[in-house]
């Protein structure tokens, strides 16, 4: 059984959605694998009263080094708690907010993806990510978003050094 580990991106940046208005935070960091570089994650955790979902871009492969881009693929999932559960759904690149994201490689669309012999990794590390990043587990759990080892930064660039804007209703 592979062993992952989790290097946390240092800031949470508060942002307004483009499509709606409503505050939004990214957060994103590294995911090694038996101790090599293997995936990098984008977050946007966004909510829609009642709604609240996750936009994880998720790209798989050679991190190690930077010019092995043709290496890594890409994948954009919808994580929701469904009743307790996080449940995760394959989406379209172009939904994700890093479209088109160069350095994550080539990026798989939902029919590509279902089908790519990655699709368990993807799932794996999807599933890794969102318990063991405490911003993403604290809001697909429907708490306030834990920003704990991070800075938080405000979409008008000022760091306010833990305040969360987005809090459970």
């Amino acid at each position: 059984m592979p062993q992952y580990s989790l290097e946390l991106g240092d800031v949470v940046k508060n942002l307004i959605c483009e499509c709606c208005g409503f505050p939004v935070k990214r957060v994103w960091g590294f995911v090694s694998k038996d101790g090599s570089a293997h995936a990098v994650y984008y977050a946007l955790l966004a909510e829609h009263p009642p709604e609240r979902w996750v936009g994880l871009t998720l790209s798989v492969g050679n991190w190690w080094d930077e010019k092995a881009v043709e290496t890594r693929q890409w994948v954009h999932l919808q994580a929701r708690n469904m009743d307790g559960i996080f449940a995760l759904r394959v989406s379209e690149p172009q939904e994700s907010n890093f479209y088109p994201w160069e350095r994550g490689g080539k990026p798989l669309s939902r029919e590509e993806a279902l089908v790519n012999k990655l699709i368990e990794e993807f799932y794996a590390v999807a599933d890794y990510v969102n318990v063991e990043d405490p911003a993403i587990d604290s809001f697909l759990s429907g708490k306030e978003v834990n920003i704990r080892g991070r800075v938080c930064e405000h979409s008008d660039h000022v760091e306010y050094g833990g305040e969360s804007s987005i809090k459970p209703q």
